[in-house]
């Protein structure tokens, strides 16, 4: 992953966000970026608490945040090289708090867990995908099986300029880890639409040969633009017709072994698809490795862009 200078990680003190912790650490050290670290308590919380102990309503909150701060003391000696990152606890509303810790910290990266503490069997927890639709920044979702490098990645391609910043991003996880790159386009092919005439030309096995072989030739050209690194990766380029309601995207993901999803989101004609995309939508729901979500450039959202009115306290490694 390129010019990447700071990286935010949220922390809930699972095991989710010790394996984000452990991958933000790691991409770090790759590209010498500074590792910040935020754990928010959410608002309605502390205002529960403040009611219920309305006689030290005054202590309440920085009870809760020196409480947050040795809980992170104990976590952080538990993975390697976290002691020297800085945790900042923030109240505030879940989301909007980590969002905001990302843009004060001007992140380039955001590093979240799969889930919290009731991890689902598939897809992602609730606040890792709100954190990829609202973010303006690339967001990493950690699945907490992840140990060490990427093994195998998964670059997801629909020719549009965002997957093209997904590729270039998957071809630098892939030259920094090893890993093996596949560079995939999902297709429905237009002979399963026509299904109630038969037989069609669309049907011809010749003609399917050619579509598919020009489809091959398109993203050969695609993935090309990115000049010699890719190249030298030598990936696999891979055509996947796939029908179905289940995404495509993570049933060859599946089939590979990939340890790590790439695609880019980007704007289609209702709310959550102006905010995500479809196929973006489906991989977060369903996959069962971990995800790399990359925005279009410019890509703004108010959550993010707004300031906070949470309470913040930064506390830093002594000395």
């Amino acid at each position: 992953m390129n010019t990447i200078t700071s990286i935010v990680v949220g922390i809930d003190f699972s095991q989710g966000s010790a394996a984000a912790l452990r991958e933000a650490i790691r991409i770090a050290q790759w590209n010498r970026a500074a590792v910040h670290a935020v754990h928010v308590i959410d608002t309605l919380v502390a205002a529960e608490l403040e009611e219920a102990m309305s006689a030290f309503q005054e202590n309440v909150r920085e009870g809760l945040i020196a409480d947050a701060k040795q809980a992170w003391n104990g976590f952080a000696a538990t993975v390697a090289g976290a002691t020297e990152v800085p945790i900042e606890v923030r109240i505030d509303n879940r989301i909007r708090g980590i969002l905001a810790a990302a843009g004060d910290a001007k992140a380039d990266l955001l590093v979240i867990g799969a889930y919290g503490n009731r991890p689902p069997e598939v897809g992602f927890g609730t606040a890792a995908t709100s954190c990829v639709r609202h973010a303006m920044t690339k967001v990493l979702l950690v699945r907490d099986t992840q140990h060490g490098p990427f093994k195998a990645v998964v670059a997801c391609v629909d020719f549009s300029p965002t997957s093209l910043l997904a590729l270039d991003q998957a071809a630098r996880v892939a030259t920094q880890d090893g890993a093996a790159l596949h560079v995939l386009h999902v297709f429905d092919a237009p002979w399963h639409q026509l299904h109630y005439r038969a037989p069609t030309p669309e049907a011809d096995p010749h003609f399917q040969s050619q579509y598919r072989a020009g489809l091959e030739r398109r993203l050969n050209a695609f993935a090309g633009e990115l000049g010699r690194e890719i190249d030298y990766l030598k990936p696999t380029f891979a055509l996947f017709d796939y029908q179905g309601h289940r995404s495509g995207i993570v049933e060859y993901a599946t089939q590979v072994g990939a340890d790590l999803l790439v695609l880019g989101t980007r704007g289609r004609t209702n709310l959550r698809d102006l905010l995500l995309g479809s196929s973006a939508e489906r991989a977060l729901r369903e996959s069962k490795c971990s995800v790399l979500a990359v925005k279009p450039e410019g890509f703004i959202h108010s959550l993010a862009a707004g300031p906070s009115d949470g309470a913040a306290v930064q506390s830093r490694p002594p000395g």
